[in-house]
């Protein structure tokens, strides 16, 4: 049951779970038109999934935000965003070090100090408020395109939304990379048991959630076939993420 939870609240990870606040735009990339087919090999599945999707966001998810953002103000749920897009530094450090940006790695290395310390554990972000230190987020997927690899095959996954080959790959690395995993780990003892962690995870990605899920409902009503509008929009915003 509870990795059932867990996985639910997940369920965004890779299409809003990312979170990175330069990628603000990534709905209003959702203007563009569905495009024509390119080599899709796991196509019928991968439609079978979104449809799937679908139904649990807007019949499950969708609700849960809803209620969560009628006890929650705005600001509040995006402190919460902050924070947790805080912890993850490691993350992003690593994979900045490994793409040879060391500039964007010292920077997220201060923007981690300041917004601890004088951000309240990043709660608030100080370092950009004051300081103009944008945010460098870098995943271990956009490393793997880095260095040449390809995302050919598209997968829709359980739940996660829109991937590929490469991505998925890249976000099974970062999970083991994140401090939260690790912090249910019995040689740290942060957390009483992986009850606690699941816990932590759901409301991370539930909280996430709540800050863009008009949004995706917009998305979906106004798309002639939602399947290739999201595979579209996301491949090539992957892309660009690589690129920069």
């Amino acid at each position: 049951m509870q990795n059932a939870i867990v996985i639910l609240f997940l369920s965004f990870s890779l299409l809003f779970g990312q979170v990175k606040s330069n990628d603000e735009g990534f709905f209003d990339e959702f203007e563009m038109q569905e495009t024509a087919h390119t080599w899709d090999p796991l196509e019928m599945y991968n439609i079978q999934m979104t449809k799937f999707n679908d139904f649990v966001y807007m019949h499950i998810m969708g609700p849960v935000a809803k209620g969560y953002k009628r006890i929650a103000s705005k600001p509040v749920r995006e402190g919460v965003s902050n924070a947790f897009h805080n912890i993850q530094f490691p993350v992003r450090f690593a994979n900045n070090i490994l793409q040879f940006k060391f500039n964007n790695a010292f920077e997220e290395s201060v923007r981690f100090v300041i917004n601890s310390t004088y951000g309240l554990a990043g709660f608030i972000d100080i370092a950009k408020i004051d300081g103009g230190i944008e945010r460098h987020d870098e995943d271990f997927g956009q490393t793997l395109g880095f260095y040449g690899a390809s995302s050919d095959i598209h997968i829709v996954l359980p739940l996660f939304g829109p991937s590929n080959l490469r991505d998925t790959v890249g976000l099974v690395v970062d999970g083991f990379a994140d401090p939260l995993f690790h912090a249910q780990r019995r040689e740290w003892g942060i957390f009483e048991n992986s009850s606690t962690y699941i816990y932590i995870n759901a409301y991370k990605i539930g909280n996430e959630y709540s800050l863009h899920v008009e949004k995706y409902e917009n998305i979906r009503k106004n798309s002639i076939n939602l399947y290739l509008l999201l595979k579209s929009t996301y491949e090539q915003r992957r892309e660009r993420q690589i690129k920069e």
